[in-house]
């Protein structure tokens, strides 16, 4: 077990662990479950997502809850539009301001 493993000698954290106990029981799992196995996946670190991928007893659940939920995982366009307008404008009024 490559998860087991990697979080004895990692000391995994608790979301972590919290995000293997939830995906091992996937799909059964309850209202509240689920939506906090969507809110927490995407805050993993990038290396815990990969060894859960690895993982030969976790990846065809992850597998199944990307095919179910993966559309709620990354944020939508029009925030990812927000978060690039913001900065762009505060950049061009600063500009306008400078050279104006």
């Amino acid at each position: 077990m490559a998860t087991g493993t990697y979080s004895h000698l990692r000391r995994a954290s608790q979301r972590t662990q919290e995000t293997e106990n939830l995906l091992a029981r996937y799909p059964r799992l309850s209202e509240q479950e689920l939506a906090r196995l969507i809110e927490i996946f995407p805050t993993l670190p990038p290396i815990d997502k990969a060894v859960i991928a690895a993982d030969e007893r976790l990846s065809g659940k992850l597998a199944a809850f990307y095919r179910d939920h993966g559309d709620k995982l990354y944020p939508s366009l029009a925030a990812l539009s927000l978060l690039l307008f913001l900065p762009i404008t505060a950049a061009a009024a600063a500009l306008w301001w400078l050279f104006g």
